[in-house]
């Protein structure tokens, strides 16, 4: 694996890479690595200066000599860390931060300064950019959650949705098995060992097969935890445009913990099985979760569509921004170069019209014009008019009378 200087700085300040049990020696929490980032961007500098520089860059900063001592000792243990990721990637595992362009942009967008500096992965990386749905739910659940979980997995599956959940047992593995059968995938942020995990032949197949990816915000052999499990909802809601939750206690437990902080913090929408028997889903929509029931409707313009409750993002527009929903010191940093600024994004806007193509096709309908397809899909006119001619090119669709239409129909 090939890191930048800045992702190696994310590295040896935020991982426990190359750290011994035995030492006492701790990496960066996030509060810290904010507040590095910070300093760096006060001083017109890149996160790696502390990799390129002697000691004053600590010194002008003002850190204490004991945090100065302590970056010391993350900063100089590189021989350890390029062992340590070599021992991983022979395992099956890569590493990817927030300065590389495969980090999951949905999750940085939303998350900002909660986004992990550092994320361990096994899989296809690749399927963290496809659009797709969360779901969440007890670990323990009755056979009604789960024949509606599987239907509900089987019916985003037959719209080119992905899934997204948290690799526990009961609903989340449940929709993780259906997502692989029904032929799409699942993305899941675990809170267990990441290296158990992959060690299980059916997750192993699926990740040969580029049906399953797998993330974990803490070094690979760390096994569970109550906590991580409860921070890692966050980037369950944050990877997806709607998150359904199937079966929640009331006013206990990580789902209602997730649900009810997501609606909160608006990081996508939030779905609930309007099942009447499921007494905290019915606490959830009267929080502000919105019903949802199984019906020939499709999910995809359930969650492409503007509740009046919820302030969705613009479905898409990611790929014609230039990060500037981050605050300093992330958009300050990415924007030092521009020339690999403006190729990193004609890169997203290239690699994202092939994910969205066959959702433009399907529900263009009889024909619209690019200003009308510009605000169905909520996408900048100036970037729908390129997808539209390209689509044209791709003889995926016609122009016709000044309306866009698919090859079959006719006005």
């Amino acid at each position: 694996m090939n890191f930048s200087d800045n992702a190696m700085t994310a590295i040896l300040l935020c991982s426990y890479l190359g750290i011994s049990d035995e030492e006492s020696l701790k990496p960066l929490t996030m509060k810290e690595w904010n507040e590095f980032l910070d300093n760096v961007t006060q001083h017109g500098e890149q996160p790696s200066v502390v990799i390129h520089s002697d000691t004053n860059f600590f010194k002008e900063t003002g850190y204490s000599q004991e945090f100065t001592e302590r970056m010391k000792k993350l900063l100089f243990r590189g021989g350890a860390v390029a062992f340590a990721l070599d021992e991983l990637t022979k395992k099956g595992i890569d590493i990817v931060t927030l300065f590389d362009q495969d980090y999951p942009k949905l999750l940085k967008r939303k998350l900002k300064r909660k986004s992990p500096p550092v994320l361990f992965y096994s899989g296809d990386i690749s399927l963290a950019q496809k659009i797709g749905i969360g779901i969440v739910g007890s670990r323990n659940i009755d056979e009604d959650g789960i024949r509606f979980t599987q239907k509900l997995v089987e019916k985003a599956a037959s719209e080119r949705l992905i899934i997204y959940s948290g690799g526990a047992k009961g609903i989340d593995s449940t929709s993780e098995k259906a997502a692989v059968e029904s032929g799409s995938a699942a993305v899941s942020f675990i809170a267990d060992s990441l290296l158990s995990k992959i060690r299980k032949k059916d997750i192993l197949d699926s990740i040969i097969n580029k049906k399953q990816l797998l993330f974990s915000d803490v070094k690979p052999d760390v096994g569970f935890s109550a906590a991580r499990a409860m921070n890692r909802n966050k980037y369950i809601y944050a990877s997806s445009y709607g998150t359904f939750v199937v079966a929640s206690d009331y006013n206990k437990g990580g789902t209602w913990t997730g649900a009810t902080e997501a609606l909160k913090k608006e990081w996508t929408k939030v779905f609930v099985w309007n099942h009447k028997e499921y007494n905290g889903n019915q606490k959830l929509i009267e929080k502000g979760g919105i019903p949802f029931v199984l019906s020939e409707n499709s999910i995809f313009e359930r969650i492409t569509k503007k509740e009046e409750n919820f302030q969705q993002m613009d479905l898409f527009s990611f790929a014609n921004e230039q990060e500037d929903h981050l605050k300093p010191p992330i958009q300050v940093i990415e924007n030092k170069n521009k020339e690999l600024e403006k190729q990193h994004l004609l890169t997203d806007s290239t690699d994202l019209y092939h994910i969205i193509a066959p959702y433009v096709v399907e529900h263009i309908g009889e024909g619209m014009t690019k200003d009308e397809a510009a605000e169905i899909f909520h996408v900048a006119k100036g970037q729908m008019n390129i997808w539209l001619k390209q689509l044209c090119q791709d003889s995926q669709l016609q122009y016709v009378n000044g309306r866009y239409t698919t090859l079959s129909s006719s006005r």
